[in-house]
């Protein structure tokens, strides 16, 4: 009798140890769940909200008192709103307040994004978004220009880029078949080395970056770059840009044109873009963007198929100076030419003078210009 009491004691314990543990581990994984639970619990967000002006498109303009205005759903309170510019918070708008007069910054021409996050009860939440376009508000201070000297060019060289480095001049030419990269003496004329590129590709614009020169072709997106002193082939990039134009040098970036009003910022190690930039003069796009210059802070510009330089921020893409070259060549010299081809194009920059060097797609002569 003894020994059964001892057994029936033994298997009630077990029972209850094992009830306890059971206990705890619900406990514990009820403590997960809502531990999990709070994690992941975040707005719901709701199709609430819209933008009433600007609407999509719009053209705006720089230090524009422009008046936002957006509305809601009325099946959704709003609590608050925060409206933002360009990714930067610009108001906290209280629940009766659907519109805000912003002064529209000088900071970027092109397409610029408003967007508004609405708070609601409940944890919900409306996001809408808004593009529109900026342009300046002024039209491009014109520059007067002087002649300094003028230099023989080689008839054969349909330009597309140049620079000048300590007495020569880099040029880069097209045309399939004809393209070349040339190093040459600018007060004796003399062609020191030019090399020849494939058949296959179509020269375009060239830039200097320390001790390597980068040269583009127009369709087959693909830069080159040499050794400046051998012009010996060091490396290729591939590029995304359809077609392949003007190309400069900013400090440590390049700078490159495709043909369109956009300026794209690239890294000069990966020929990748770090930023594109919308060009703007006060009348809309600045499109056929070609040859390319950086000086003193601005990218010169030549426009294609006009006798226009435009000098363009590189940060904010407005045109604030433009440059009229219509008279460079005697209408004997323009008339030997292609109207439709042989145009306005190469600007070089001598440092130590302030002086520039332009050209033409096989123009006979090379100009040297003073600004002012």
């Amino acid at each position: 009798m003894p020994y059964l009491y001892y057994i029936l004691l033994s298997l009630l314990l077990l029972s209850a140890c094992q009830g306890e543990k059971k206990s705890k581990g619900d406990q514990n994984q009820v403590t997960v769940d809502s531990a999990q639970s709070r994690k992941t619990t975040g707005p719901k967000y709701v199709k609430s909200v819209q933008f009433v002006y600007p609407m999509k498109f719009d053209t705006c303009q720089f230090n524009e008192e422009l008046k936002i205005v957006y509305a809601n759903n009325k099946h959704y309170k709003i609590d608050s709103a925060h409206l933002f510019f360009n990714q930067k918070q610009i108001a906290t708008l209280d629940s009766a307040t659907r519109e805000f007069v912003f002064k529209i910054p000088k900071e970027k021409c092109g397409t610029n994004t408003l967007k508004v996050i609405a708070f609601h009860p409940n944890n919900k939440c409306g996001v809408a978004t808004q593009s529109f376009i900026v342009k300046p508000d002024k039209a491009p201070q014109p520059l007067q220009y002087q002649l300094v000297k003028t230099y023989s060019h080689a008839t054969d060289a349909s330009t597309q880029g140049l620079v000048y480095i300590d007495g020569i001049i880099y040029e880069g030419t097209g045309i399939k078949g004809q393209s070349t990269l040339r190093k040459i003496d600018l007060e004796n004329n003399k062609t020191l080395a030019m090399l020849g590129l494939d058949s296959q590709y179509f020269g375009e614009g060239i830039t200097v970056y320390k001790d390597k020169i980068y040269q583009l072709t127009w369709t087959s997106q693909k830069a080159f770059v040499y050794d400046l002193a051998s012009f010996t082939l060091l490396t290729t990039f591939d590029y995304s840009m359809e077609q392949g134009w003007g190309l400069t040098t900013m400090g440590d970036k390049l700078v490159m044109s495709d043909g369109s009003h956009n300026l794209y910022h690239l890294d000069p190690n990966l020929f990748s873009v770090v930023k594109t930039v919308e060009v703007f003069d006060n009348k809309g796009p600045v499109t056929n963007l070609n040859e390319l210059e950086y000086i003193n802070g601005y990218i010169w510009a030549n426009e294609w198929l006009t006798d226009r330089i435009v000098i363009i921020d590189p940060e904010s893409g407005e045109v604030v100076q433009d440059l009229l070259l219509p008279n460079l060549l005697t209408a004997s010299e323009k008339a030997k030419l292609d109207q439709n081809d042989d145009v306005l194009n190469g600007i070089a920059y001598n440092e130590k003078k302030g002086t520039i060097y332009v050209t033409g797609k096989h123009w006979p002569k090379l100009f040297e210009i003073k600004t002012k």
